[in-house]
């Protein structure tokens, strides 16, 4: 049996310089090959919160003309090319105000719960995000969300602890319906576009590098209750709306 409650809308689309493949969602690596220190090497290294953003921001556009911003008001619902979506991510980035040229941690959670609420402030939405501190909601949130079609930032923790490195929440990829492990990911941000209900197992479907994947969510479940403040480093931008 198979069941999906998911966004309603085509998810963000960009064709990729090279190959001419169309992404699902925007990917940080457009970056890739930047020169060491520059700014864009840090975007390609840490930018996938500025990335989460960005692609929320775009598809909350594509759906309702209230939720459009000057940054991405040339952008909605077409196929972006690769250098369009760069200068994009590049106006989500100055409005973010960059990211650190030390350390390689990318967007605090707290900082991004800002970034959003500032830029729902500037434009008067009548929505709030703040960061998810219990585990146990993540997945109730995450429909409630979904069914108003709403993307939903969410991230792999950061493995404090030395005996926990190493551990990271498993992307599947799904080959002649099989769900095929494609990587092992710690400390990152990605965004959930649905939630997938097959063969006994409930799956999210997210982007992440431009490409969709999945998590089996007993599997994330059961990381982020084992490792160190794992419940407040691997959770959600909870988006509802304000009174």
């Amino acid at each position: 049996m198979y069941e999906r409650t998911g966004l309603r809308g085509q998810y963000i689309q960009v064709k990729r310089k090279r190959s001419g493949e169309i992404t699902f969602g925007g990917d940080q690596g457009f970056f890739a090959g930047a020169p060491m220190r520059s700014a864009d090497e840090r975007k390609q290294k840490q930018g996938c919160g500025i990335t989460a953003l960005a692609d929320t921001f775009l598809y909350l556009a594509g759906r309702d003309a209230g939720y459009v911003i000057k940054e991405n008001e040339s952008c909605i619902c077409r196929v972006l090319a690769e250098e369009e979506y760069k200068e994009y991510y590049n106006r989500i980035y100055e409005f973010a105000g960059g990211l650190c040229a030390w350390g390689n941690n990318g967007l605090t959670f707290i900082r991004l719960q800002r970034i959003f609420n500032r830029m729902a402030g500037r434009q008067r939405w009548r929505l709030r995000g703040r960061w998810g501190f219990c585990g146990g909601k993540i997945y109730e949130r995450t429909l409630e969300m979904l069914k108003k079609d709403i993307p939903v930032i969410l991230c792999m923790p950061y493995m404090v602890r030395k005996k926990d490195k190493g551990r990271g929440v498993v992307f599947y990829q799904k080959k002649e319906n099989e769900f095929v492990k494609a990587a092992s990911v710690s400390a990152h941000y990605i965004v959930v576009t649905g939630i997938i209900k097959e063969s006994g197992r409930v799956y999210l479907e997210i982007s992440s590098w431009g490409k969709k994947y999945y998590i089996d969510r007993a599997e994330y479940d059961g990381l982020i209750h084992s490792c160190f403040l794992g419940t407040i480093l691997g959770n959600m931008l909870y988006i509802k709306g304000r009174k």
